[in-house]
């Protein structure tokens, strides 16, 4: 033997890597004395580790700690060092395989870092990964998380544009509707996100934080909200203001867990900081206190029915409709057009406003009794009908001819597509992924064939 030719000599004071690793719980704050560090951090609350070492290590360290630590001196009513354990997916290539340095398809999170930024990663691989799913890693991922931290600082940055007071005192008497819809909307933001927090699902978390702030707060109520600065009401100016940094003073907290570095850079560049009490943001947001639902009262001071998600919904619809009418008469979206409004109820001059800027019309014309020229595009919705006059943009006989084109064009498509689904030597050889793709290939061509059909019943030549 090896061991008695050379005189070889166990050290009695090593463990091997997972016999070290089962102490690590109390091991590090100065074990076997009952320091203060052990009372205070042991035990925690939450363990997070992957799921190919659960016995190697959280196991392991359950046995140690009522081992070691459910002796007498340590007096805890359970030893059990954590109360719960997360599981992380584990992040793979785009071809389903282990990150490996030997495969070489192993990203430098550094370069990474360097290209999109620390919160572009965190956020973006924290949105792609399912609570108990592995990561199919794609760099698209941080260029999502990038862009959105772009829109976040930009849309600060159109708040400090405005100027007026930081956080003045929100007047309920001169909410708009879209002021109670957007304050309405982070309520259920807040809720849905705690909720999903709570429940360790973070892609769901940032998935509805993603809606809210670039969906219903970027896309819908600032844009809205230009109708009022673009007025001449300052009082009206003051309380959209208000709410815009309510909103986002909320908004910066939720995302703070997410994105720590630019929510740190604005929450005290846009002054939320100021006048916060040290321990409860004024230092740092990380001692912010996280943002509550809100209560019956706060609802029903400032008149937060939920009528108004509704009726602001309807408003919103009437303009995503509208906007595709450009599409009838082969308009570019950012062209100025005249718009006619057939409302079915009465119709505030606000409103009629913000619909006029959000469809960036030239005019809004609102008139129940328009009697308009047939084959003008038309959507008819519970709040009345939209006209897009066609007169002076596009040459009807002309139009109709570039459709009926077009309508051959994808006419064709759609026989290529029937012609290889119902090939059985296609359909049972190719993948179930490739097969998916063209089934779903064949209902977007009937969409598009639908609505060139419509178009072209919509000019009536």
């Amino acid at each position: 033997m090896l061991k008695e030719k050379y005189k070889f000599t166990q050290d009695p004071d090593v463990l091997d890597t997972w016999f070290s690793s089962w102490l690590w719980p109390f091991a590090t704050m100065g074990w076997p004395e009952n320091t203060e560090t052990l009372k205070k951090f042991y035990p925690t609350t939450d363990l997070v580790t992957g799921p190919d070492i659960i016995f190697f290590w959280v196991a392991r360290m359950i046995m140690a700690g009522y081992e070691f630590m459910g002796e007498p001196q340590f007096a805890l009513p359970d030893a059990m060092p954590f109360k719960n354990v997360y599981f992380t997916g584990i992040i793979r290539d785009k071809q389903g395989r282990k990150m490996s340095k030997t495969l070489g398809n192993s990203p430098d999170p550094l370069v990474l870092i360097s290209q999109y930024g620390a919160d572009a990663l965190r956020f973006g691989t924290m949105r792609s990964a399912p609570l108990g799913q592995d990561v199919l890693f794609d760099e698209k991922d941080v260029e999502l998380g990038r862009n959105f931290c772009n829109k976040l600082w930009n849309a600060c940055r159109f708040r400090q544009m405005q100027g007026g007071e930081v956080q003045g005192e929100i007047v309920r008497t001169l909410l708009t509707p879209d002021d109670k819809w957007i304050l309405l909307k982070l309520d259920a933001a807040i809720r849905e996100v705690t909720i999903a927090l709570n429940e360790y699902k973070f892609s769901e978390a940032t998935s509805a934080l993603y809606r809210f702030f670039w969906n219903e707060y970027c896309d819908w109520y600032v844009e809205a909200s230009k109708a009022v600065f673009y007025g001449t009401n300052e009082k009206q100016k003051a309380n959209t203001l208000a709410v815009i940094d309510f909103v986002l003073s909320h908004a910066v907290r939720m995302f703070h867990p997410f994105l720590p570095f630019i929510t740190e850079e604005l929450w005290h560049g846009m002054g939320f900081a100021t006048d916060m009490p040290d321990n409860q943001g004024g230092k740092t947001i990380m001692n912010a206190p996280w943002p509550m639902p809100f209560d019956e009262d706060f609802l029903g001071h400032y008149g937060l029915d939920s009528c108004y998600l509704e009726m602001v919904d309807a408003k919103y619809d009437l303009v995503t409709q509208g906007r595709n009418l450009r599409r009838v008469g082969n308009i570019q979206a950012g062209k100025k057009v005249k718009y006619v409004f057939k409302p079915a109820q009465h119709l505030t001059p606000h409103d009629a406003e913000v619909i006029k800027l959000l469809l960036n019309a030239e005019s809004l014309e609102v008139n129940a009794d328009y009697q308009p020229p047939k084959g003008t595009p038309t959507v008819r919705t519970e709040l009345g009908e939209l006209l897009l006059p066609l007169e002076g943009h596009i040459d009807p006989a002309a139009e109709k001819i570039r459709l009926a084109k077009e309508k051959e064009k994808i006419e064709g498509e759609i026989v290529k597509v029937e012609q290889k689904l119902a090939n059985p030597g296609f359909t049972s050889k190719v993948p179930p992924q490739v097969l998916a793709e063209h089934q779903q290939r064949l209902v977007d061509w009937q969409a598009k064939l639908a609505h060139i059909i419509g178009s072209i019943q919509n000019l009536g030549v």
